[in-house]
């Protein structure tokens, strides 16, 4: 009588079978090593000092245009002196600073300090950028003058804190980890976008 093979128990589809498990648990296991020596490279790489400029890869060569007076509508008929932070953005960093407070914040307190900092500090960038790379030098100045009232120098100085007491940490802030490092070691009159020259 003729016997029909079980393909479950044959000689070579068993060791295919094994070889291809033990590809796919190596691969698994190589991916979680990778993903874990990343993270802990990620929290030991923690910046000890401050770069010189953010935002490195958006580097430009100013256009030094002649920047009008100050108070004057630019392109967009916008006072050019006129912060682009919304006053809603400052009072959830105040609001979040109260449930975040040095030596006492919690991992669900600490989130929604950084994601309220995130949306004080991005427009800030963004206007100093802009007025750098179409003015320059002048530019500069005036974001500096724009973003130096005493509420500014209130956020620095909670943020300064809350690094100091590791409920914030600068690689938290990924897009903006060299601004942030620039505010907590140089403060914000040392806060600059990247130009060409600075690579």
């Amino acid at each position: 009588m003729m016997s029909i093979a079980n393909p479950t128990h044959s000689s070579g589809g068993f060791p295919v079978l094994r070889g291809f498990m033990f590809f796919v648990v190596a691969a698994v296991l190589t991916a979680g090593a990778w993903w874990g020596y990343g993270s802990l490279a990620n929290w030991a790489t923690e910046p000890t000092s401050a770069p010189k400029c953010y935002w490195a890869d958006s580097a430009y060569v100013p256009a030094n245009e002649t920047m009008p007076l100050v108070g004057a509508p630019d392109k967009n008929g916008v006072p050019n002196n006129r912060r682009r932070i919304e006053a809603s953005a400052i009072d959830r960093v105040l609001a979040a600073e109260k449930q975040c407070k040095p030596g006492a914040c919690t991992s669900q307190a600490a989130k929604e300090y950084r994601s309220a900092f995130f949306w004080y500090i991005e427009p800030r960038l963004q206007h100093t950028r802009q007025l750098d790379r179409m003015y320059g030098d002048n530019g500069l100045r005036l974001a500096r003058n724009i973003y130096s009232e005493p509420i500014d120098r209130r956020l620095e100085d909670g943020l300064r804190e809350r690094y100091k007491a590791k409920a914030f940490r600068i690689n938290g802030s990924r897009q903006n980890r060299d601004a942030t490092a620039i505010l907590i070691f140089k403060g914000g009159a040392a806060l600059r976008p990247c130009r060409k020259s600075d690579l």
